[in-house]
């Protein structure tokens, strides 16, 4: 994540003179005194700032779902919980523009706030949202924010509650189409996808604070180096401030070898742009991508003399020059050539939405893998994780604005100029970035425009030059540096000085990796002419070619099909292709080890030309065993380490062999054998280890060998995938290969630690061996969340992901058949109409939904859980439609389950996929409702629904079926209708959230006409959810708007379930406006406290943890194996009942009520279980009681909530 805490970078700047001009009114206190005759380690001091991870713990649904999705009260049965970053998944190729799009979508997050964190500033850091983000928090609107790249803050203080109540931040993202928003309003080779896809931070600070703080290095040599400070200090509280700023400069070493200090008055509510020098770094370790050092810079404040904020940011002291007379690129004062590939944020399967983990496996891939020494961020500002690591591993930078071709009106140069500054504002402080690309990427000449852009970036940072991308050669140079995109097939003699080349071949020359021999070969071969001759000449600051990885793209034209770009010299997967050991062997092998690539697939049709790559001095060639000469690199020669080329090399099946010689040794061999047929899979992860943050992952790559150990080049196998332990699988299931290999990722589950397990099979292929990823704790500090929540992930099973395992479907007959389809998901379904054909989907999960394909001539199937009662459902639609949600399951106890499809023989049943939730929705205590009262809608949930119109009504809230419980009598819950007319009797059953005696229920019909009011009607009630006895209430309600009341003779239970037999009208549908449920006059209330609510007093050594696993109440516990250890519970009630975690570690407890004589109770069990039932109270009473749990020792004691009776 970044350095730098921007909280108010939307504010216009103090210019830097005027900010100098200032200082006659500061104290400056410079030391100047070399840095080796001082350093000393340096010591933190004491802070009021704390950045915390805000990824966690989220809920996200589609704006149907979610409905008003920034009420405070709102129901989110329909929510799925995830982790940031987080979009909807796609397949990684050939799929329609917009069909895994959601326009727009909800976010919302639970939190709590400390006391202690009262009287401070609280903000949101967004890294990334796409493409619109509307903020609110406890129902309050607090900001907007246009633009899909650039990261932004809010400062939400004002909107919050401190002391450990429920807070929640909604997030309305708009994903769709946005013309007026850079880079849209015309035709975009890529797509901008959507969602939040990079992390969220929350920040807490002292009201006197660093907004920002920026470290330049003016002056640098070997010897000595002068580091600038600009500091913004805001001053947010109610009276002026003496505020001292401290500039510490930290070695590697932790030894202190600069610093420098101001002191300046701040008036109320405003900010101060403090600019000094600090003493200078002696002996300075220059940053080189060879030798990428830094330091960090701590800025400390001081409110008079207390010390309130400490600031970090990471510097590398260098000096960059794109020089005009001579054209060449200088780093620390000496020529250096630059060589390069541009890169799309872009993954395969999530989008845009990558956690960080991949986001520096991209930048490693280039540095190490690729060999390059500058990537150009194309075509927008790329996570600060990814520069992060290019920061750390030396790959420079040039990052550029959003855009591409297209210049919008006015207001959208307007925003363009804001993304210029909020780019160069958050990313100033990078060394790795070395220009900035200041202009939309090949649009025409804009003076005015572009005089702005330009003017704000060197007002923003005097230290970095700009460039603007062209893909022509003549133009008005406003820039610092004429950055062109060159596709001659070579590189073109400068037109102007300095010059740079952005791009190259990419388009003109594109391979998919399954292309012919050929094919690879051209492309490769003009990558080597753009470099050669880059190289060649002189005045040329370097070359960056088109692109590094294949992408998804808007286009579909001869070099994008299928919706990919295959540009790149590796395919999506990051699986390097001929062209990219153009790059790979550039590398200094005494640096990054030595490296030789032989580029023939030696068959029948290879070219006798023989390309070998290699930073080698001499390359010796074996054909079959036979010697066809050891030479020096004779092939484009004006590259540092040129290409071997062999001439009339006749291809004979068998072998080629490459020695790679360094002083007459051989350091590095590459074999390449005839290709011969598939005959096993294996599996390689990226990371031995991951953690359960919900969002972190790994790519594992596939790979089909031959009998040699070889990728075979031709294999296109289907290679299914099984997963075991903690985590799922990300992409698609089963994958097809591309030129014998293809990869998906390995995600983890929130809290859930462990060992994951994948494992590949493939017809007529040995299967690979398993390959397991560890899943570690996750460590960092989260915001709290508030209420009891257990998150889990949404899983994706493909139909034909077949078996008799965990998250896999058995098809049962004679009649199923199965085929690909282009409007379906995973391009894929599978089929029949032969009555009692059934496919049986075996899950863990508490929920499932069901996704099939809809036609005029499809059937009805029906469907049961667990070998429970079939429900009818019909796969039949006026048109036909692909990956359609056709029935999702009631909320089930979290566990193993089996979904159970049975064909019923009128017409065809196509299925698709399933998704299932692999732990439970947000359960939240509910308050204890007064008796005779109604019971709070805001802590209910929608438990199941036998029909719901999710399209008809269109943009009005009603007809999904928490529409019956949104407090509002203006929307609906409607049964379908659009596509077709479910029969009735329909049915809703609704969780309450916790149990109560319940009496009464009152219904609301549909206000703007009769269609769909309910005749006759029957009412339950359940402790379960699953048994339900008779009828509490049976009846027929009139034709009339009024609200119904029904009351009843009372029955304890947490789950109501309203059937609907007949309508008033006859036809065959429901509607309902709004349902209330009541309690029994003096009946009892059931109230749950998970063990975390903060009316547990706990004594000792206590320790907890959340999300801890699936069988714990709410995901957490706490526990104590110290002796005499307690917690104390005040309540009001007439009985309490205590639910624990047993397991063989645990030991005895001894429970009281008000001080007498003490039970003791046990935690042990031969095996280990969670939320169970371990003590009743006797009846108490009526009023106030305390209750208390002591420890026995030496045993654990393991509480997980209570239940009090009142």
């Amino acid at each position: 994540m970044t350095d730098i805490d921007v909280w108010e970078y939307n504010e216009p700047m103090r210019k830097l003179a005027a900010a100098l001009t200032t200082l006659s009114t500061v104290a400056l206190m410079l030391v100047g005194l070399p840095s080796t005759s001082w350093a000393a380690p340096y010591v933190p001091q004491a802070s009021n700032r704390a950045v915390l991870n805000f990824n966690t713990n989220w809920l996200f649904a589609g704006e149907v779902a979610a409905g008003n999705g920034q009420a405070v009260g709102l129901n989110e049965s329909t929510f799925v919980p995830v982790s940031l970053p987080y979009f909807r998944t796609h397949p990684h190729k050939a799929f329609p523009k917009g069909a895994f799009e959601v326009p727009v979508s909800w976010y919302r997050r639970h939190f709590t706030l400390p006391a202690a964190y009262s009287g401070r500033r609280i903000a949101v850091e967004f890294q990334g949202v796409a493409k619109v983000a509307d903020v609110y928090v406890n129902g309050t609107f607090v900001g907007q924010h246009r633009g899909a790249y650039t990261s932004f803050t809010f400062d939400i203080t004002p909107f919050v509650s401190f002391g450990g109540g429920d807070n929640v931040i909604a997030v309305k993202v708009d994903s769709m189409t946005r013309n007026d928003i850079p880079p849209e309003g015309g035709s975009i080779d890529y797509f901008v996808w959507g969602g939040i896809v990079r992390d969220v931070n929350m920040i807490v600070a002292d009201p006197v604070r660093v907004d920002w703080a920026f470290i330049t290095t003016p002056s640098v040599s070997a010897t000595s180096a002068t580091v600038n400070a600009r500091t913004r200090v805001r001053n947010d509280s109610t009276v002026a401030k003496s505020v001292t700023v401290v500039t510490n400069v930290v070695d590697a070493t932790n030894n202190v070898v600069a610093t420098g200090t101001a002191t300046q008055s701040i008036a109320a509510n405003s900010a101060f742009e403090f600019a000094y020098n600090t003493s200078a770094v002696a002996n300075p370790n220059r940053w080189h991508p060879d030798t990428p050092y830094l330091y960090n810079v701590y800025t400390q404040v001081r409110d008079g003399s207390t010390f309130v904020d400490e600031h970090r940011t990471r510097l590398g002291i260098r000096s960059i020059q794109f020089n005009a007379t001579d054209g060449r690129f200088y780093l620390n004062g000496s020529p250096f050539k630059l060589r390069g590939l541009d890169r799309h944020e872009s993954f395969p399967y999530i989008g845009r939405a990558a956690p960080n983990r991949l986001q520096a496996k991209d930048a490693d891939i280039l540095k190490f893998e690729l060999g390059i020494n500058i990537v150009r961020t194309s075509h927008y500002p790329q996570d600060p994780e990814f520069l992060d690591r290019a920061d750390e591993i030396g790959l420079m930078v040039l990052e550029e604005i959003p855009g591409w071709q297209f210049i919008g009106n006015t207001a959208w140069q307007d925003l363009a100029v804001e993304n210029v500054r909020e780019m160069v504002t958050r990313d100033r402080n990078h060394p790795a970035i070395v220009l900035w690309g200041v202009r939309i990427n090949e649009s025409g000449d804009n003076s005015a425009f572009y005089t702005r852009t330009n003017n704000l970036a060197r007002q923003l940072d005097p230290s970095r030059p700009t460039g603007g991308i062209r893909n022509f050669r003549t133009s008005q140079f406003l820039e610092d540096v004429y950055t062109y995109n060159d596709f001659s097939g070579g590189a073109q003699d400068p037109a102007v000085l300095p010059w740079l080349i952005t791009e190259a071949v990419g388009h003109t020359d594109p391979d998919r990796s399954w292309d012919p021999e050929r094919v690879l070969l051209q492309t490769m071969r003009t990558h080597l002419n753009v470099q050669n001759q880059a190289n060649a000449k002189a005045n040329i600051a370097g070359a960056l070619d088109w692109v590094s990885f294949d992408y998804n793209t808007t286009f579909d034209s001869p070099s994008c099909l299928d919706f990919t770009c295959y540009h790149g010299v590796s395919d999506i997967f990051r699986i390097p292709k001929f062209a990219a050991s153009v790059f790979s062997s550039q590398r200094d092998p005494a640096l990054y080890g030595a490296y030789v690539s032989i580029n023939s697939h030696w068959t029948a049709g290879s070219s006798p030309t023989i390309y070998v790559a290699g930073n080698c001095q001499q390359v010796e060639l074996f054909a079959n065993g036979t010697s066809r000469g050891r030479i020096s690199p004779n092939a484009y020669t004006s590259l540092p380490h040129p290409f071997f080329q062999f001439n009339n090399v006749t291809p004979v099946a068998g072998s080629l062999r490459a020695d790679c010689y360094i002083g007459g040794t051989i350091v590095a061999t590459d074999t390449q054998f005839t290709p011969g047929a598939a005959t096993r899979l294996t599996l390689t992860a990226d990371d031995s280890s991951i953690q359960a943050d919900g969002a972190d992952m790994t790519r594992v790559v596939v790979r089909a060998l031959d009998a040699n150990n070889q990728v075979v080049p031709t294999s296109n196998a289907p290679v299914s995938f099984t997963v075991s332990g903690p985590g799922a699988v990300v992409g698609e299931n089963p994958l097809t290969l591309e030129a014998g290999v293809g990869a998906v990722y390995v995600k983890s589950a929130l809290g859930q630690t462990g060992t994951i397990g994948l494992s590949a099979s493939a017809p007529g292929l040995t299967s690979a061996p398993a390959v397991n990823v560890a899943v570690a704790a996750f460590t960092a500090a989260i915001v709290p969340t508030s209420g009891s929540y257990s998150f889990g992930f949404p899983i994706d099973v493909n139909d034909r992901v077949t078996g008799t395992g965990n998250h896999q479907f058995a098809y049962a007959g004679t009649g199923w058949s199965n085929g690909s389809d282009s409007i379906v998901f995973n391009k894929d379904n599978t089929w029949s109409s032969t009555a009692n054909d059934a496919a049986a989907l075996t899950f863990t999960g508490n929920r499932v939904v069901l996704y099939g394909v809809q036609d005029p001539t499809h059937g009805s199937a029906a469907i049961s859980i667990d070998g429970g009662a079939e429900q009818t459902v019909s796969f039949a639609n006026a048109t036909r439609r692909g990956n359609v949600a056709l029935w999702t399951s009631a909320t089930l106890a979290q566990g193993s389950h089996t979904l159970r499809v049975r064909v019923t023989g009128n017409g065809p049943v196509a299925l698709d996929r399933a998704t299932v939730v692999s732990a439970a929705p947000a359960t939240i205590a509910a308050p204890a409702a007064a008796p005779g009262s109604l019971i709070p809608q805001s802590q209910w949930s929608l438990r199941f629904v036998d029909s719901q119109e999710l399209e008809g009504e269109g943009q009005s809230l009603s007809g999904p079926a928490i529409s019956a419980f949104d407090s509002s009598s203006q929307t609906f819950w409607h049964s379908r209708w659009q596509e077709a007319t479910d029969p009735l009797p329909h049915e809703i059953q609704i969780d309450l959230g916790a149990s109560y005696g319940v009496s009464s229920f009152r219904y609301l019909p549909r206000q703007d006409n009769a269609n769909g009011r309910i005749g006759q009607y029957e009412f339950y009630v359940s402790a379960d959810g699953t048994t339900w006895g008779p009828a509490v209430a049976t009846g027929t309600f009139p034709n009339s708007t009024a609200e119904q009341t029904v009351n009843f003779t009372a029955k304890t239970g947490r789950y109501v379930r309203l059937r609907a037999l007949t309508s008033v009208t006859g036809a065959a549908f429901t509607a309902v406006a709004n349902l209330q449920v009541g309690t029994a006059t003096g009946g009892p209330v059931i109230t749950t406290l998970d063990d975390r609510s903060p009316q547990f007093a706990y004594t000792g050594a206590w320790q907890s943890c959340t999300n801890c696993g699936a069988d714990l109440f709410a995901g957490t516990n706490t526990w104590n194996n110290v002796a005499n250890d307690f917690v104390t519970l005040t309540f009001t009630g007439t009985q309490i009942r205590l639910y624990g975690v047993r397991d063989p570690r645990h030991g005895i407890g001894a429970v009281s009520i008000d001080g007498g004589a003490e039970t003791s109770v046990s935690f042990n069990a031969t095996t280990r279980a969670g939320n169970v039932l371990l003590w009743t109270s006797p009846t108490l009473s009526p009023g106030t009681h305390t209750f208390r749990l002591r420890v026995v020792g030496p045993d654990f004691v393991v509480p997980d909530r209570v239940d009090i009776v009142s």
